[in-house]
């Protein structure tokens, strides 16, 4: 994204864009500095007010190395024992986000107009939405919860009479029962 951040004087703080903020800096102690936050066209990288972001999504030609097999699917092997590789290429659908002024704009509109006129509009289902991942964070002491889980219900285990929940935050109790009854864990 082309957005920049421009100091500027205190004599502009009151303009369209600018923020201010305030650090200590050891020595001299608390400052107050003013940042005008611009966003740049990034075809012409020229700076105006009617610049925005955009996205669109277009085919994209992609090469990949992929290793040669037979017919049983095992590796095609080289001379020196190495596996085979080939360059096979393909389209992808590829997604981009571009800051554009109202002429560019205008000019990407335009050059694509032969194309949108006939095209069909594409409605994402949630299946088709660009994919999110989480990764729960990991335990700093690196047990796994999933087995704390699975050992709790297996053996039965209770803290202060009740079983471990089938769902959800493994209690810290849970963990060090099992941290005793694993050492190793």
């Amino acid at each position: 994204m082309a957005t920049n951040a421009v100091p500027v004087g205190p004599d502009q703080k009151d303009e369209e864009g600018v923020q201010e903020t305030k650090t200590f800096v050891p020595g001299v102690g608390n400052v107050t500095i003013y940042i005008k936050v611009e966003k740049t066209d990034d075809v012409d990288e020229k700076t105006t007010k009617d610049v925005e972001t955009y996205t669109f999504s277009m085919p994209v030609e992609v090469e990949e190395e992929v290793e040669v097999t037979d017919a049983e699917g095992d590796p095609v092997l080289n001379e020196d024992g190495s596996k085979k590789l080939t360059t096979e290429k393909f389209w992808k659908t590829t997604h981009f986000e571009v800051d554009l002024s109202s002429t560019n704009r205008d000019k990407l509109i335009k050059a694509l107009a032969p194309f949108a006129k006939n095209a069909r509009e594409k409605v994402l289902t949630v299946s088709q939405a660009p994919a999110r991942s989480y990764t729960a964070p990991a335990l700093p002491d690196g047990v796994d919860t999933a087995a704390v889980r699975k050992w709790a219900q297996e053996n039965n285990i209770k803290v202060d009479g009740k079983p471990i929940n089938e769902k959800g935050r493994v209690p810290a109790s849970f963990i060090e029962k099992y941290k005793e009854a694993h050492p190793s864990a």
